[in-house]
């Protein structure tokens, strides 16, 4: 009779309190930074983390995953640590990102609370002038 009411408590144990993951991103490998105005680095986006590397190994910078849709083209990163002067800067982004053939463009934005618009994709720089639009990021897909 003990053993009965031990397995309903166990059962209900954990309902409704974990987080489930978020979904992979459809954009995770390693990208090669095209421009248009940061310093040369890689990104490598994996299943919860995306990782920011100067190319001579002077900075670096962790991000933890914690939201994406890819519906959307969204997702959501926490800080996690750094060394050196890295980039990108701040506690926490939400960002927008479009993936043609083998260009990737970001857009970014501080905080979680809303997705910043994604302009002028595969450039990063304002069609009218030419002037780099900030927090933006084009990279290439490295085989």
């Amino acid at each position: 009779m003990i053993i009965a009411l031990a397995v309903p408590a166990l059962v209900g144990c954990g309902d409704g309190t974990a987080t489930p993951p978020p979904q992979a991103l459809d954009i995770e490998g390693g990208w090669t930074y095209l421009g248009p105005s940061d310093g040369p680095h890689d990104l490598t986006i994996s299943d919860d983390a995306m990782v920011y590397a100067d190319v001579d190994g002077t900075w670096s910078s962790r991000w933890t995953i914690k939201a994406t849709d890819n519906q959307l083209h969204h997702f959501q990163v926490t800080f996690d640590s750094g060394s050196g002067t890295y980039l990108p800067v701040g506690q926490s982004m939400s960002g927008t990102y479009e993936f043609n053939g083998s260009v990737l463009t970001v857009q970014l934005a501080a905080g979680l609370a809303s997705y910043p618009q994604l302009q002028s994709p595969g450039t990063c720089t304002r069609d009218t002038d030419g002037v780099p639009i900030p927090e933006c990021r084009t990279y290439i897909k490295q085989n």
